[in-house]
C-alpha cells in the first residue's frame, strides 16, 4: 500500500506503535521463519520486524477484506459488495484516508461502512441523488486529491506525480459511473455512489483531525 490507510512495509519506525493482535503476529513470524530456514529471506534483526510487520499487513487485508465479501454475501449483495470494496480500496491506495489506530478498529469501521451501506438499500432508489451524491464525492477527492499520513512524509518530494495518479483514478470512476447510468443498473448505480462517498468521508477525516499531510509546497 502506498499512501492508503494501512502503513507501509517502509515504515519500520513506527512498527512499534502499532497495537496488532498477538495471534497474527505469531503466525507472521513464524512465516518469516519457515522462509529463512529455505534460504529465501536472510535479514537482520531490524529487516526481520520488517518482514514480520509486511506478512501481519497481508494477513490482516486478506481476512479483513474476505470478512467485509461474506458480510456482503449474507446480506445477499455480493456482487454490489464487491464493487464497494473495489472502489473503496482503489481510492484510499491512491488518495490515502483514514488511519485507524489498530487492525480491529479499522475493521469495524469498514463494517460500520458497509452496514450504513446495505441500509442505504432500504431507501427509496434516487438516480438524481446518487448522480448529486457521486458528483460532490468525486469533486472533493479532485480538490483533495492526496492525504499522507504522517508516517509517510517522505513521499512529499513525489506528491506532483501521486496527485496525477489519484486524479487519473477518478477520472476513470467518473467514466464508471457514467457507463452504469447508460446502462440503467440502479443497484450498481447506487453502489458506486455510496463507495464514493464513504472515500470522501475517509478521506476527510484526516484533514478535519489535522493527522494528515495535505499541504505539499
Amino acid at each position: 500500500c502506498l499512501v492508503g490507510s494501512e502503513m507501509c512495509i517502509r515504515d519500520r519506525h513506527y512498527l512499534i506503535q502499532l497495537r496488532r493482535s498477538y495471534e497474527m503476529r505469531q503466525i507472521s513470524e513464524y512465516i518469516v521463519k519457515l522462509f529463512e530456514k529455505r534460504g529465501v529471506i536472510c535479514a537482520s534483526a531490524e529487516e526481520r520486524e520488517v518482514y514480520i510487520y509486511g506478512f501481519d499487513i497481508a494477513i490482516y487485508t486478506f481476512l479483513s477484506t474476505l470478512g467485509l465479501f461474506f458480510i456482503g454475501w449474507m446480506a445477499g449483495r455480493p456482487i454490489e459488495t464487491t464493487l464497494l470494496i473495489f472502489l473503496y480500496y482503489i481510492n484510499q491506495s491512491f488518495g490515502g484516508g483514514f488511519h485507524a489506530s489498530s487492525h480491529l478498529m479499522c475493521f469495524l469501521t469498514m463494517v460500520l461502512g458497509e452496514l450504513l451501506f446495505f441500509v442505504s438499500f432500504l431507501l427509496p432508489y434516487s438516480l438524481l441523488a446518487c448522480i448529486g451524491i457521486s458528483v460532490i464525492s468525486l469533486l472533493f477527492m479532485w480538490t483533495h486529491p492526496l492525504v499522507l499520513h504522517p508516517n509517510k512524509s517522505y513521499l512529499k518530494k513525489k506528491a506532483p506525480q501521486l496527485i496525477k495518479r489519484s486524479r487519473q483514478i477518478l477520472l476513470l470512476e467518473a467514466a464508471l459511473l457514467v457507463a452504469f447510468i447508460l446502462l440503467n443498473i440502479p443497484d450498481i448505480i447506487q453502489t458506486g455512489s455510496l463507495a464514493f462517498l464513504l472515500s470522501a468521508v475517509s478521506r476527510n477525516v484526516p484533514i478535519l483531525k489535522h493527522t494528515g499531510i495535505v499541504d505539499f509546497s
